[in-house]
């Protein structure tokens, strides 16, 4: 039994090298043809081994965002995808690095997607969506700024930190990013739902703690965060 889900494993890899190697020959990128980016997405919904191949593809034909340095397919992410910032080591390798200290170093960022975002409900233009989101958090650990809020100075930055908003602006402004993107418009209606959805999630826990503040010097902070994310 473990023989075969070795041979499995073997027979996904080497499906993988021989599309990278081979696939811009056999999908006529070497006579100036481009993938079709949406047709690939579809058919790495129903075939997983070609995932990896799709997200190389993606990465050759529309480039890396800002602050990411590469974007990574994993069987182990629960979520559509995650970002995480990455410190090079004296051997010129990338590590992941804590979140809190990687904040406004200058560090880019691993983008990984998991099985979940290759729903068969899922679109190409959700996986766009996807980008931009996680684009935002690169940006946001490689220099500090968010998309949305600027010029929150040094007392506000301390009360955010103190009140833990961090993680509710740091979700909230992806979520602005990707939904101010074009590709928005073309996401599917699950997609679009479950979005939504995420979205009130950090809506009611900035509402939370907005209920929880009884000091008046916070509530035209917090206001203006809801102001601007709502």
């Amino acid at each position: 039994m473990q023989s075969n889900h070795l041979n499995i494993k073997f027979y996904k890899l080497l499906l993988t090298l021989v599309f990278i190697i081979l696939g811009p020959v056999c999908f006529g990128i070497g006579q100036g043809q481009p993938y079709d980016l949406e047709e690939f997405f579809s058919q790495a919904q129903a075939e997983p081994e070609l995932r990896v191949g799709f997200i190389v593809s993606f990465v050759q034909q529309e480039g890396l965002p800002e602050h990411v340095l590469e974007i990574m397919y994993s069987e182990s992410i629960k979520m559509l995808a995650a970002s995480n910032p990455l410190i090079r080591t004296n051997k010129g390798n990338y590590n992941q690095t804590s979140h809190a200290l990687a904040i406004g170093r200058g560090y880019p960022s691993r983008m990984t997607f998991g099985p979940k975002m290759f729903h068969p409900a899922f679109n190409y233009a959700d996986f766009v969506s996807v980008i931009q989101h996680e684009a935002a958090h690169a940006k946001f650990w490689a220099t500090g700024e968010l998309n949305y809020i600027d010029n929150v100075d040094t007392t506000e930055n301390s009360k955010v930190r103190l009140k833990g908003l961090f993680p509710i602006l740091f979700e909230l402004d992806g979520l602005k990013t990707q939904m101010n993107h074009p590709s928005w418009q073309e996401t599917s209606v699950p997609f679009r739902k479950g979005q939504l959805s995420y979205q009130q999630k950090w809506l009611d826990k900035l509402a939370k703690l907005e209920q929880q503040s009884y000091t008046y010097d916070m509530k035209p902070l917090l206001k203006r965060i809801r102001r601007t994310y709502k």
